[in-house]
C-alpha cells in the first residue's frame, strides 16, 4: 500500500476516536459525588436541648430577686388555768367537810366559823399536827385566828392573819402541838374580824380528847 494512504487513514482513526471520547464525556450527568459540599455558616445552629448547668427554676438563677418568707401564723392565746374552788385544800391538807366544827363561846359577835382536825391522837410527849380552818359568812378585814398558850401543851403556833377576808373564802393554819405534864382537855381559839359595823371577836374550843387517827366527822355542809 502507498505511504500516502496509510498516513491518511491513521488520521482518520485518531480523530474518529477522539470525537467520540469528546461526545462520551459530554453526555454523562454529574454525580453527588461531584457536586462540591456548601461552605461552612458562620452562625451557630441554635439548640433545642437545654443546659444542663441552667437553673430549672427561674427564681434559683443568679442575681434573682429573694423571695419574701411567708408570713408566720398569728400566736395562740394560751389556754386558761383553772382557778381551784375556795375550800379546796392543797395535798397535805384536810378537805373543809372531812374537818369538825369547833365549839363557839355563848358571846360571839364575828361572823366566821372555825374547823378542825388533828392528824393523829393527842399522846403525852408525842408532837401532833393540828389543822385549823376559818370561813367567814361575811366580808371582812384583819381576820386573825391565834391560839391562847396554855400550861400543860408546848406549841409552835403563829398567829394567822388575813387583810381581806371573802365571804367564800377558807383561810387555814396548821401547827404542832406536844401534851405535857397536866396537859388541859381543851384549845381555845380566838378568832377576831373587822366588818362594817365594828370589830367582831368570839372564842373556840377544840376538845384535845378528840385528836384521834379516826375522828367521829360531825355533819356539816361543804362551802
Amino acid at each position: 500500500m502507498p505511504t500516502h494512504r496509510i498516513d491518511v487513514a491513521i488520521r482518520g482513526l485518531a480523530g474518529t476516536t477522539l470525537l467520540v471520547l469528546l461526545l462520551a464525556g459530554c453526555g454523562r450527568s454529574a454525580t453527588p459525588a461531584d457536586v462540591p459540599p456548601p461552605p461552612p455558616s458562620s452562625e451557630s445552629p441554635v439548640s433545642t436541648t437545654p443546659d444542663a448547668q441552667s437553673p430549672a427554676n427561674p427564681a434559683d438563677a443568679p442575681g434573682a430577686p429573694a423571695q419574701p418568707a411567708p408570713a408566720a401564723p398569728p400566736p395562740q392565746e394560751p389556754a386558761a388555768t383553772p382557778t381551784p374552788a375556795a375550800n379546796s385544800a392543797s395535798s397535805d391538807e384536810p378537805r373543809l367537810a372531812s374537818m369538825s366544827a369547833a365549839k363557839a363561846s355563848a358571846k360571839i359577835s364575828v361572823p366566821v366559823d372555825l374547823r378542825y382536825q388533828f392528824e393523829g391522837p393527842v399522846l403525852p410527849n408525842q408532837p401532833v399536827m393540828l389543822h385549823l380552818a376559818a370561813v367567814p359568812r361575811v366580808a371582812g378585814s384583819h381576820l386573825t385566828v391565834s391560839v391562847n398558850p396554855v400550861a400543860g401543851l408546848r406549841m409552835d403556833a403563829a398567829s394567822l392573819t388575813v387583810q381581806k377576808a371573802s365571804a367564800d373564802g377558807v383561810y387555814r393554819q396548821q401547827f404542832a402541838l406536844t401534851a405535857i405534864d397536866g396537859a388541859p382537855r381543851e384549845l381555845r381559839v380566838m378568832v377576831t374580824m373587822d366588818m362594817d359595823q365594828g370589830k367582831g371577836f368570839g372564842f373556840f374550843t377544840v376538845p384535845l380528847t378528840s385528836g384521834t387517827a379516826a375522828q367521829k366527822q360531825h355533819s356539816v355542809k361543804q362551802r
